[in-house]
């Protein structure tokens, strides 16, 4: 039930219920979420209340709402292995999904002396004509290493595919740590998260090579609806 007596607004309570419920997988991809009557009996809230809260689910992407019918569930959360950090493309299309980037900076930079190509991504998956973004990425790519690495599309190619094919370099371990960082409003537009979300999962570290050399630092934060499988090995 709804808490009428919390400071949270009634329908930022019932879109969390719902989101959660999606998440959860009670509502999978292509289900009919109960319907407005439905949701205002279950949780003896108005229509009002319901339709602000469905309203924030299809900010979020996770809902779709088609005239006569009802609200679709637009997105299954992505379950995404931390084994396969970093290599986004690569596991979108072991899922049989098609991602996309969007550049969104691509710079030279000088760090203590080391110079290295600078490149910031927002990633996310096509369902049908929509692009959902989950997680802006940016790399830090020593020029030492990959030198002429910016004469190729990042939009069209995949980082890790240059990587193996073009300098013959394949990433194999990675040092990360994983901490909430505030969002800024640029991320908070592209992944289109709401304003009562406040803090993202941020993975940053060093990835290694198949001589044990850093071949990227790395920054990813997560959009809220990605769900992880961590997995780790014990020698």
């Amino acid at each position: 039930m709804l808490d009428k007596s919390d400071y949270i607004p009634l329908y930022v309570q019932l879109y969390r219920k719902l989101r959660e419920q999606i998440l959860n997988g009670e509502y999978k991809q292509g289900e009919f979420i109960p319907s407005e009557t439905e949701v205002m009996k279950a949780f003896q809230t108005t229509r009002g209340t319901v339709r602000n809260a469905i309203s924030l689910l299809v900010n979020d992407g996770l809902v779709q709402q088609v005239r006569g019918k009802g609200t679709l569930v637009l997105l299954s959360p992505l379950k995404y292995s931390i084994t396969n950090f970093g290599g986004f493309t690569d596991y979108l299309n072991s899922r049989k999904e098609i991602g996309y980037s969007k550049v969104l900076e691509k710079s030279n930079v000088s760090i203590d002396g080391v110079e290295y190509y600078k490149l910031v991504r927002a990633r996310g998956v096509k369902k049908e004509d929509k692009i959902i973004y989950l997680m802006i990425d940016k790399s830090l790519l020593p020029v030492s290493v990959f030198p002429g690495l910016d004469q190729y599309d990042f939009e069209k190619e995949s980082l890790y595919q240059v990587f193996r094919e073009k300098y013959n370099i394949f990433p194999k371990r990675t040092e990360i740590s994983l901490r909430p960082e505030i969002i800024n409003q640029q991320t908070r537009e592209i992944l289109e998260i709401d304003e009562t979300e406040q803090a993202l999962l941020k993975a940053e570290g060093s990835i290694f090579d198949q001589n044990n050399i850093e071949i990227e630092k790395v920054k990813i934060l997560y959009a809220p609806s990605l769900d992880f499988n961590i997995m780790t090995e014990i020698n």
